[in-house]
């Protein structure tokens, strides 16, 4: 199966920057998280998404060599 050239970008940018990008998406979660709190649900599932986010990249950028 051939991958998407953007996801391929954005894997390897972020096997790259793996630190920079993992405290970017956390700071963003915990932003949105906070800000639920004011103005309600909405932000709370936004502040999922940069979560669910890093998970696919992270389980992404594994190697599988079971071959």
């Amino acid at each position: 199966m051939k991958k998407d050239k953007f996801l391929n970008i954005v894997t390897r940018n972020f096997h790259i920057y793996k630190n920079s990008c993992t405290m970017f998406l956390w700071a963003l979660s915990a932003v949105l998280s906070i800000l639920a709190n004011k103005f309600g649900t909405l932000y709370l599932v936004l502040g999922i998404l940069p979560i669910f986010a890093f998970s696919v990249l992270f389980t992404n950028e594994r190697k599988n060599t079971y071959l």
